[in-house]
Protein backbone atom coordinates (compact mmCIF):
# COMPACT_ATOMS: atom_id res chain seq x y z
CA UNK A 1 0.00 0.00 0.00
CA UNK A 2 1.34 3.26 -0.96
CA UNK A 3 2.19 5.82 1.52
CA UNK A 4 3.68 9.56 2.15
CA UNK A 5 7.32 9.04 2.73
CA UNK A 6 8.39 11.98 5.53
CA UNK A 7 11.86 12.26 5.84
CA UNK A 8 13.53 13.24 9.42
CA UNK A 9 16.82 14.52 10.68
CA UNK A 10 18.49 13.16 14.08
CA UNK A 11 18.35 16.12 16.72
CA UNK A 12 20.09 16.65 20.00
CA UNK A 13 18.83 19.36 21.91
CA UNK A 14 15.69 18.70 23.85
CA UNK A 15 15.37 21.76 25.96
CA UNK A 16 13.37 24.77 25.17
CA UNK A 17 15.80 27.07 23.75
CA UNK A 18 16.88 24.11 21.80
CA UNK A 19 13.23 23.35 20.40
CA UNK A 20 13.33 26.91 19.44
CA UNK A 21 16.20 27.83 17.50
CA UNK A 22 15.15 24.49 15.75
CA UNK A 23 11.56 26.20 14.69
CA UNK A 24 13.48 29.19 14.07
CA UNK A 25 15.78 27.51 11.66
CA UNK A 26 12.54 25.86 9.69
CA UNK A 27 11.74 23.17 11.21
CA UNK A 28 9.79 21.15 13.29
CA UNK A 29 10.57 19.21 16.24
CA UNK A 30 9.17 15.14 16.65
CA UNK A 31 9.72 12.30 18.64
CA UNK A 32 9.59 8.67 17.36
CA UNK A 33 8.91 5.93 19.39
CA UNK A 34 7.62 2.32 19.48
CA UNK A 35 7.12 -1.27 21.36
CA UNK A 36 10.80 -2.58 22.45
CA UNK A 37 12.08 0.43 20.64
CA UNK A 38 14.35 3.30 21.92
CA UNK A 39 12.77 7.02 21.71
CA UNK A 40 14.64 9.18 18.79
CA UNK A 41 14.46 12.84 18.97
CA UNK A 42 13.76 14.03 15.41
CA UNK A 43 13.19 17.63 12.73
CA UNK A 44 11.27 17.63 9.63
CA UNK A 45 11.72 20.67 7.60
CA UNK A 46 8.35 22.60 8.22
CA UNK A 47 7.37 23.36 4.84
CA UNK A 48 7.58 19.33 3.50
CA UNK A 49 5.44 18.28 7.61
CA UNK A 50 3.26 20.96 6.75
CA UNK A 51 2.68 20.20 2.44
CA UNK A 52 2.23 16.30 4.21
CA UNK A 53 -0.59 17.46 7.10
CA UNK A 54 -2.79 18.85 4.42
CA UNK A 55 -3.81 15.76 3.39
CA UNK A 56 -3.33 13.45 6.14
CA UNK A 57 -3.79 13.93 9.90
CA UNK A 58 -3.47 11.70 13.29
CA UNK A 59 -3.95 8.21 11.86
CA UNK A 60 -2.51 8.23 9.24
CA UNK A 61 0.41 5.95 7.90
CA UNK A 62 3.71 7.11 6.45
CA UNK A 63 7.05 6.01 5.29
CA UNK A 64 9.48 7.81 7.65
CA UNK A 65 12.86 7.86 6.48
CA UNK A 66 15.11 8.35 9.66
CA UNK A 67 18.62 8.52 8.22
CA UNK A 68 19.53 5.88 5.98
CA UNK A 69 16.36 3.55 6.94
CA UNK A 70 12.91 3.64 5.52
CA UNK A 71 10.08 2.37 8.47
CA UNK A 72 6.49 2.31 9.15
CA UNK A 73 4.95 4.73 11.09
CA UNK A 74 1.82 5.88 12.15
CA UNK A 75 1.08 9.93 13.38
CA UNK A 76 0.09 9.62 16.91
CA UNK A 77 -0.31 13.15 17.95
CA UNK A 78 0.62 16.74 16.21
CA UNK A 79 0.83 19.37 19.00
CA UNK A 80 -0.23 23.49 17.47
CA UNK A 81 -0.01 26.59 18.77
CA UNK A 82 -3.11 27.41 21.23
CA UNK A 83 -3.89 30.71 19.05
CA UNK A 84 -2.37 30.66 16.04
CA UNK A 85 -2.49 27.15 15.17
CA UNK A 86 0.67 26.44 13.51
CA UNK A 87 2.65 23.47 14.42
CA UNK A 88 4.93 23.30 17.23
CA UNK A 89 5.35 19.47 18.03
CA UNK A 90 4.58 15.56 16.10
CA UNK A 91 4.77 12.57 17.38
CA UNK A 92 5.03 9.11 15.54
CA UNK A 93 5.17 5.60 16.97
CA UNK A 94 7.36 3.59 14.76
CA UNK A 95 6.03 -0.24 13.44
CA UNK A 96 7.21 -3.29 13.44
CA UNK A 97 6.51 -5.66 10.43
CA UNK A 98 5.80 -8.02 11.85
CA UNK A 99 3.14 -6.77 14.36
CA UNK A 100 -0.57 -5.67 14.21
CA UNK A 101 -1.39 -2.17 15.46
CA UNK A 102 -4.32 -1.07 16.54
CA UNK A 103 -5.63 2.45 15.03
CA UNK A 104 -8.50 4.74 14.30
CA UNK A 105 -8.97 5.13 10.90
CA UNK A 106 -11.43 8.18 9.32
CA UNK A 107 -14.32 6.90 7.63
CA UNK A 108 -15.42 8.92 4.67
CA UNK A 109 -18.29 9.04 2.96
CA UNK A 110 -19.09 9.03 -0.88
CA UNK A 111 -21.79 10.20 -3.14
CA UNK A 112 -23.67 12.05 -0.14
CA UNK A 113 -24.72 14.44 -2.82
CA UNK A 114 -26.70 11.46 -4.91
CA UNK A 115 -28.83 10.51 -1.93
CA UNK A 116 -29.86 14.16 -0.24
CA UNK A 117 -32.70 16.07 -0.84
CA UNK A 118 -34.68 18.77 0.64
CA UNK A 119 -36.38 16.01 2.71
CA UNK A 120 -34.09 13.20 3.27
CA UNK A 121 -30.38 14.06 5.22
CA UNK A 122 -27.42 11.56 5.44
CA UNK A 123 -26.64 11.56 9.11
CA UNK A 124 -23.26 10.00 9.69
CA UNK A 125 -23.27 8.06 13.39
CA UNK A 126 -19.54 6.72 13.06
CA UNK A 127 -16.82 9.27 11.72
CA UNK A 128 -13.56 7.01 12.55
CA UNK A 129 -13.25 3.27 12.86
CA UNK A 130 -11.18 1.99 15.27
CA UNK A 131 -9.22 -1.32 13.19
CA UNK A 132 -6.10 -3.74 13.64
CA UNK A 133 -3.94 -4.91 11.10
CA UNK A 134 -0.29 -5.51 10.05
CA UNK A 135 1.55 -2.32 9.16
CA UNK A 136 1.34 -3.17 5.37
CA UNK A 137 -2.77 -3.68 5.28
CA UNK A 138 -3.30 -0.20 7.21
CA UNK A 139 -5.58 2.27 5.12
CA UNK A 140 -5.23 5.97 5.50
CA UNK A 141 -9.11 6.28 5.60
CA UNK A 142 -11.88 3.54 4.46
CA UNK A 143 -14.28 5.02 2.13
CA UNK A 144 -18.29 4.18 2.03
CA UNK A 145 -20.16 4.49 -1.53
CA UNK A 146 -23.89 5.86 -0.68
CA UNK A 147 -25.10 6.55 -4.06
CA UNK A 148 -27.32 2.74 -3.73
CA UNK A 149 -28.06 3.47 0.13
CA UNK A 150 -31.81 4.08 0.55
CA UNK A 151 -34.61 5.00 3.07
CA UNK A 152 -34.92 2.81 6.14
CA UNK A 153 -31.64 0.65 4.81
CA UNK A 154 -28.60 1.63 6.99
CA UNK A 155 -25.17 0.88 6.50
CA UNK A 156 -24.17 -1.28 9.53
CA UNK A 157 -20.40 -2.44 10.48
CA UNK A 158 -21.22 -5.81 9.31
CA UNK A 159 -21.48 -3.90 5.31
CA UNK A 160 -18.14 -1.83 6.26
CA UNK A 161 -16.59 -5.31 6.99
CA UNK A 162 -17.53 -6.83 3.30
CA UNK A 163 -15.49 -3.36 1.95
CA UNK A 164 -12.07 -3.29 4.07
CA UNK A 165 -11.59 -7.35 3.67
CA UNK A 166 -10.26 -10.20 5.70
CA UNK A 167 -6.86 -8.52 6.63
CA UNK A 168 -8.61 -5.56 8.86
CA UNK A 169 -10.52 -6.26 12.41
CA UNK A 170 -12.75 -3.95 13.25
CA UNK A 171 -13.47 -3.28 16.67
CA UNK A 172 -17.34 -2.16 16.77
CA UNK A 173 -20.28 -4.23 17.24
CA UNK A 174 -21.66 -5.77 14.23
CA UNK A 175 -25.10 -3.88 14.04
CA UNK A 176 -23.91 -0.70 15.01
CA UNK A 177 -25.69 1.76 12.39
CA UNK A 178 -22.16 3.64 10.20
CA UNK A 179 -24.64 6.36 8.62
CA UNK A 180 -28.68 6.34 7.54
CA UNK A 181 -31.00 8.51 6.13
CA UNK A 182 -33.02 10.39 8.09
CA UNK A 183 -35.98 13.28 6.90
CA UNK A 184 -35.28 17.14 7.34
CA UNK A 185 -36.73 18.39 10.04
CA UNK A 186 -40.40 20.52 9.36
CA UNK A 187 -38.22 23.73 10.57
CA UNK A 188 -36.08 23.23 7.65
CA UNK A 189 -38.83 21.93 5.21
CA UNK A 190 -41.58 25.60 5.97
CA UNK A 191 -37.96 27.35 5.43
CA UNK A 192 -37.07 26.09 2.36
CA UNK A 193 -40.87 26.29 1.51
CA UNK A 194 -41.32 30.39 2.64
CA UNK A 195 -38.15 30.83 -0.01
CA UNK A 196 -39.93 29.22 -2.70
CA UNK A 197 -42.89 31.61 -2.47
CA UNK A 198 -41.29 34.77 -2.48
CA UNK A 199 -39.19 33.66 -4.79
CA UNK A 200 -41.96 33.32 -6.70
CA UNK A 201 -44.29 36.13 -5.58
CA UNK A 202 -41.31 38.36 -7.42
CA UNK A 203 -42.49 37.03 -10.71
Amino acid sequence: MSRPLLKSETRKGTGKNSLKRIREEGFIPGIVYGHNKDSKSVSFEKKDLERLLTKYGVGSSVALKMEEEICHAIIKDIHRHITKHHILHIDLQELDASEKVKVKIPLILLNRALVESSISVVQQQITELEIQAYPKYLPQSIEVDLSNMKYGEPIRIKDIKAIVGENIEIFHDSEEIVVLITTASKEVIVQEESADEKLKSLY
